[in-house]
């Protein structure tokens, strides 16, 4: 058995002892979580464990992924390296992907974080698979948060593919389309009243459908919210 292998099985059994059937019952039925390949372990316990581990840490990573087991690909996404992550490695990642919350722990802790990652949402989210087109419009949410480095016009540049998938009927798609929405509209004051103008559009093109209409019509009702509007105003 060689070190990595070692290391490896080391973490999972670590893992599993931090599980318990009481929380990966509640994953199930209070957070909606596919729980087929998981034990049951908090999050807040798989940060712990990375913050004991070198970072970033590629063969760990892949093995851990490789293991099949959720919490590990959870961890495993923290554990990467965003600039190793070919182009055929995060084919091969989001493919694997079979739940919101390890979709999007990938897309803040590492999809975000590769190289040209607007590039990698948009091809994502034309992609026809319900988590794959998920990852593409989550790592857009992400780009869009208050810190990103992200230009507003290369934002904007995907702001078609919004109202074009915002009549996806699947949950865990249009959901990650209106957030990806707002996100856009909260991170500042320039990029508001350009989500808004989505959300009016969608509207517009979407008279009869109640997924792209819940889509705008939750963003606006957020944008306009008071509260937000001071938020978004102290942004520069």
């Amino acid at each position: 058995m060689n070190d990595l292998t070692k290391q490896t099985q080391e973490i999972l059994s670590q893992i599993k002892k931090l599980s318990s059937i009481r929380f990966k019952k509640q994953m199930k039925e209070r957070f909606g979580i596919n729980t087929q390949y998981a034990v049951g372990t908090p999050v807040t316990r798989l940060r712990e464990l990375a913050k004991n581990l070198p970072r970033p840490n590629q063969p760990l990573a892949e093995a851990l992924w490789n293991s099949g087991l959720h919490e590990a690909r959870i961890l495993a996404s923290l554990l990467a390296d965003p600039t190793q992550m070919t182009r055929e490695k995060l084919n091969t990642w989001v493919k694997d992907l079979n739940s919101w919350d390890l979709c999007d722990a990938c897309c803040c802790n590492l999809f975000s974080k590769t190289k040209n990652p607007l590039q990698l949402a948009e091809r994502w989210m034309k992609n026809e698979e319900e988590f794959t087109r998920r990852a593409g419009f989550a790592t857009l949410a992400f780009l869009a948060n208050p810190r990103s480095k992200m230009s507003d016009d290369d934002l904007c540049l995907l702001l078609p593919l919004i109202k074009i998938h915002a009549s996806d009927p699947r949950p865990m798609v249009h959901k990650a389309v209106n957030w990806a929405l707002r996100n856009i509209g909260k991170k500042n004051p320039r990029l508001t009243p350009r989500a808004i103008a989505c959300a009016n559009d969608i509207l517009d093109l979407y008279e009869e459908n109640k997924t792209a209409r819940w889509v705008a019509n939750n963003a606006l009702w957020e944008l306009n919210l008071p509260k937000i509007k001071a938020l978004i105003a102290r942004r520069k």
